[in-house]
């Protein structure tokens, strides 16, 4: 009986025991949601795209999110009870908060972060946050993701002319895979004189010995593009002149999901684009994508293709520390050309191209690496390895003229000299041709820190770097003996014998290159900001001519950049202003026709780079109802070599820039006192700039006679006087958008002596004043399809994009180019489908 009572009591305190331990086990199991709003403390605007991470023991990442347009996340399932959070974002210094989780939920937890140059990601010069591009000391333009969109551009040097101090003149083709544009004046042939860079990193084919830009990304790629000219640009390099060009590719995705995307258009357009990513997990996020695209451009025979694949990955080791590796292959096969219009034909047939054979090929692969660890709240470190392998083989069939009267593209041509009077046509000789074979060879690691702290009651933020970079470029020409050869010869002849005549061309060159910088941004208060710094570069450039037994010549520079730029804020307006030293190294070349300084002896000159003083000083503000930035600029250039396509200064040139850049974007519907109607209203926006670019000494040989003439006072030639962008746009808040714009141009001259008259060749005289037109629409059905249309060049206006290589001192056919027209009119429709989150 007392056993019994024992069992009976033990069962007791058994079962109350479990029920303890359940109830136990219930309250520690539970999970409670937790929703709330990241802000800009100082705006205090939300912030959308900022990471939030539930952070575990040694700071484990549990589960993440990240917030919506209106600045709103949630995370659900989170244990009850106290739980931190990270928060980070672009911009703004990282937060850890510990909040206490309920099991009714959190719904109304705020977090508001600070602005810091700590937390910018490396792919970005400045960053997203608004308070960052507010204070920044230089001219600053973000071409938005939502921007591009609207514009729905086809390349990126459309997009780009949108933007106030550029200049861009056409190239031949549809797609922009060569984009040729020009900053304050400077020639914008191939993009020479700016330095591009793609997630912060330089991705022209050799920077410092051949930076033409004869890659471009394609658009259908690039989420959003930075352009700055400011005393900042001489923290990259080595192209400081002008500034620089940051192209921020789409990021990989968090969580599992895609888009497909097809366009199509006139001229026989059309681009296919799929990206499929977030199959990873919580820390491993990877992304594919992949694009064909296709045209045959605005003039006969003038078809491309082009493949473009792209693997990212960014690795979340933890909370401090973050991986990125991006590698890319793309290939473009075209038959773009040389071959301009002459007048005649331009007047009669702007979509003439008898150059059936000509070939243009691209093949380029790429990786990027970028690690950033943040060492402590104050330092984060960032390092970047990079390398990549460019070829571009280039077959053009050799030119001649032929009077208009005599050309039957059924008979052999009768070629007639270049000074033949009357209507000329100009077409391949139907016997030769010339190969440009080009390849690169590019490696570099960069490392740079950025420290943030504080000078008594003085907050400080100090980056500084460096670089070393390697680029091998093998510049090599051919002659072939007929319109198809892709082989040709380097030279005629026996060898053996001794008879040789060289008929082409075997040069490789080698750059190293190491490269410093430093620079301080210090804010006094939260009004007045200040930004020292100083770059420095020193490089080697040598090259091997393999067809004068093997030559060697070499150029050692080392240039020291200073720049300083300041920012005072007054509620929404800011001043800024800033003067920094701009660089250009000596290309390949300059190189060649100085003969690596070599001739100075014999009263040639030495290699020096070009440099110059940039000068400029703006304002800028920022309302809910008007964004505007105006700037006015002076850029003192000096040493400058080259006149021209085979023209050169006989003294090494100078060459003065002056101008005013404005933009300005008015929401009426924002307006104070606002009227009804004014809700309907459009925005409006206007980009414009006014630019002197004039020569202030500089002399080279006539081309009109033997002498040697004066340049001063003259003109550059493709910067034009006057450029202006003004559009409409209107969202209607229910999926539509629709938006119009004006682009117009002065006109420009093509050469140092300013040329006005023209030829019967059409390589000579100035190019006159355009408009053009264009309209976009975009509708989102719902969170999954949208559907968009655009209409470039809408009147179909016929104008003369550039006269290529003009020059009087090289008339030949084979040596000139001609009119190449601008781009006529192009009508696409497109559907865009995302899935996933």
């Amino acid at each position: 009986m007392v056993l019994n009572l024992f069992f009976q009591k033990l069962s007791r305190v058994l079962g109350i025991s479990m029920s303890l331990l359940i109830v136990s086990s219930v309250a520690l199991a539970a999970t409670g949601d937790v929703e709330g709003k990241i802000l800009d403390k100082i705006t205090k605007e939300p912030v959308p795209g900022a990471t939030v991470i539930w952070l575990g023991a040694d700071e484990k990442i549990l589960k993440g999110t990240v917030t919506d347009i209106d600045g709103h996340f949630q995370l659900v399932d989170m244990e009850t009870g106290e739980q931190q959070l990270l928060v980070r974002y672009l911009g703004f210094a990282s937060k850890t908060i510990t909040i206490s989780v309920s099991p009714e939920g959190n719904a109304d937890l705020s977090i508001e972060l600070e602005n810091s140059m700590l937390d910018l990601s490396a792919i970005e010069i400045l960053g997203t946050s608004s308070g960052s591009i507010r204070k920044n000391t230089g001219t600053y333009t973000k071409l938005s993701a939502k921007k591009i969109n609207e514009i729905q551009p086809m390349g990126t040097q459309e997009i780009l002319e949108y933007v106030p101090g550029i200049n861009g003149f056409s190239d031949d083709g549809m797609g922009n895979s060569r984009i040729s544009i020009g900053i304050r004046g400077l020639n914008p042939r191939r993009s020479s004189r700016v330095l591009i860079l793609e997630d912060g990193i330089p991705i022209q084919p050799a920077i410092y010995l051949y930076p033409n830009m004869y890659y471009n990304p394609p658009m259908e790629r690039i989420d959003e593009i930075e352009v700055i000219k400011g005393s900042g640009a001489i923290k990259h390099g080595p192209q400081t002149m002008g500034g620089i060009i940051n192209y921020i590719s789409k990021r990989p995705r968090k969580d599992f999901g895609g888009t497909a995307q097809i366009i199509g258009g006139t001229n026989n357009y059309r681009s296919v684009f799929a990206s499929v990513g977030g199959w990873g997990n919580d820390k491993i996020h990877p992304e594919l994508q992949l694009l064909y695209k296709s045209g045959d451009g605005y003039r006969d025979n003038n078809h491309f293709d082009q493949y473009n694949a792209t693997f990212k990955v960014n690795a979340i080791i933890n909370s401090k520390r973050s991986l990125y590796i991006k590698l890319n292959t793309n290939y473009e096969n075209s038959n773009a050309t040389y071959t301009g219009l002459t007048e005649y034909t331009f007047r009669t047939n702007p979509t003439f191209n008898p150059k059936k054979d000509d070939n243009f090929q691209v093949f380029r692969l790429s990786l990027d690496v970028i690690y950033e660890n943040e060492i402590n709240a104050s330092l984060l470190s960032t390092t970047k390895v990079y390398a990549n392998h460019f070829s571009r083989d280039w077959w053009r069939e050799n030119d001649v003229f032929v009077r208009a009267e005599d050309y039957d593209v059924n008979n052999p041509v009768v070629p007639v000299a270049w000074y033949a009077s009357g209507d000329l046509v100009r077409v391949g000789d139907g016997k030769s041709n010339l190969g440009i074979l080009r390849s690169f060879y590019v490696g570099g690691v960069e490392q740079a820190y950025d420290y943030s702290h504080r000078i008594g009651k003085v907050r400080g933020n100090l980056e500084t770097g460096a670089r070393l970079h390697y680029e091998r470029f093998i510049d090599d020409k051919k002659q072939g003996n007929s319109p198809t050869d892709r082989e040709g010869v380097y030279f005629t002849g026996d060898p053996d014998s001794g008879n040789v005549v060289i008929v082409g061309q075997s040069h490789h060159y080698e750059t190293t290159a190491l490269a410093f910088f430093v620079q301080e941004k210090l804010l006094f208060g939260e009004n007045f900001t200040l930004l020292p710094g100083v770059r420095y570069e020193l490089f080697e450039q040598e090259r091997i001519d393999r067809l004068d037994n093997s030559t060697y010549r070499d150029k050692t520079t080392g240039v020291v950049l200073p720049g300083f730029g300041f920012n005072y804020e007054m509620e929404a307006i800011n001043l800024f202003g800033g003067v920094h030293r701009g660089f250009t190294p000596p290309s390949s070349g300059t190189l060649k026709v100085l003969n690596f300084g070599e001739d100075i002896s014999k009263d040639g000159f030495d290699v020096a780079a070009e440099k110059s003083w940039n000068y400029e000083v703006g304002i800028r503000g920022n309302t809910k109802a008007v964004t505007f930035e105006i700037a006015g600029f002076l850029l003192s250039i000096e040493d400058m070599v080259a006149a021209g396509r085979g023209a050169v200064f006989e003294n090494l040139g100078q060459v003065t820039m002056r101008g005013l850049e404005s933009s300005i974007h008015i929401h009426l519907d924002q307006l104070k006192g606002k009227k009804k109607f004014l809700k309907f209203s459009p925005d409006i926006q206007i980009s414009y700039t006014f630019l002197d670019a004039s020569i202030t000494q500089g002399e080279i040989p006539s081309s009109l006679s033997t002498e040697i003439v004066s340049l001063s006072g003259n003109s550059l030639p493709y910067a034009p006087e006057h450029s202006l962008v003004a559009g409409l746009s209107k969202d209607f808040g229910f999926g539509l958008g629709v938006s119009a714009n004006v682009k117009y141009v002065s006109d420009v001259f093509t050469d140092f002596e300013n040329i006005i008259w023209t030829e019967n060749r059409g390589d000579q005289g100035v190019v006159p004043a355009y408009y053009i037109i264009n309209a976009n629409v975009n509708y989102r059905l719902n969170k999954s399809w949208k559907f968009f249309g655009s209409v470039k060049n809408l009147t179909d206006n016929i104008y003369i994009g550039s006269r290529l290589h003009s020059n009087r001192k090289q008339p030949n056919a084979a040596i000139s180019s001609g009119i190449l027209p601008g781009a006529r009119r192009q009508i696409n429709i497109g559907i865009r489908y995302n899935f996933g989150k």
